[in-house]
């Protein structure tokens, strides 16, 4: 499922009214895991047909669509213009996403508590330089990522992409402003729930700015 498949045949609102068949469900699930905008607008697609339902139970929709004379038509279409731009900006304010990494575990919205600990570095005649497997909880997933250089006052960033089946890479987070501990890894926490399985590249840059940084390709499984 792409995003012109899910324009096409208006995959939002017929998920938020449980119209999608299981195959259309899981594939849509499935992306919106891996593209957090679009959980934003079926927030926004939410919060809309909630505004006109509470205009139909106030009764005010039914005097919107009533016909009214000429001489009061300009009063009512005043109102009506005003509504409109009062749910359009309620459809269009979008709230910021959960982030999806974090420094800390009280960052992620979701997660209370860390699944499993990983070690990410540098394995010399392997495929992945880690292998992590989603819990079957909500939990958190904790990486501790080894660079291949010392960064000045050992400040990194890290950014988080996903390789698909045609090797291109996908932009799926970034964090920046990390620190690396007394061993010299720097730690980042996933949010399990919203990482969908697959090849990942992590790549840990100096975050000053500098051309310095090391890649490493983990695979996340079920």
């Amino acid at each position: 499922m792409d995003r012109q498949y899910i324009d096409d045949y208006h995959i939002v609102p017929r998920y938020l009214a449980d119209q999608l068949t299981d195959a259309e469900r899981e594939a849509f699930e499935a992306y919106y895991l891996e593209h957090p905008e679009v959980l934003r607008e079926i927030e926004a697609t939410a919060r809309f047909k909630a505004g006109l339902a509470q205009l139909q139970a106030s009764g005010e929709l039914a005097a919107l669509m009533k016909p009214t004379p000429w001489y009061a038509q300009g009063r009512y279409l005043a109102m009506a213009a005003i509504v409109i731009l009062v749910i359009a900006a309620a459809f269009y304010v979008r709230t910021p996403a959960p982030p999806l990494i974090a420094t800390s575990l009280s960052e992620l919205s979701g997660p209370t508590a860390v699944a499993s600990s990983n070690i990410v570095l540098r394995r010399r005649g392997s495929s992945f330089d880690a292998e992590v497997t989603l819990p079957g909880t909500s939990d958190a997933i904790e990486l501790r990522v080894l660079p291949e250089f010392a960064a000045p006052d050992s400040r990194y960033r890290i950014d988080l992409a996903r390789i698909d089946a045609d090797n291109k890479k996908q932009h799926v987070a970034q964090i920046a402003h990390l620190l690396a501990a007394g061993d010299g890894m720097v730690t980042i926490y996933l949010d399990s729930p919203r990482i969908a399985p697959g090849d990942y590249e992590i790549t840990i840059a100096n975050d000053t700015g500098a051309s310095q940084a090391s890649q490493f390709l983990i695979r996340i499984s079920r």
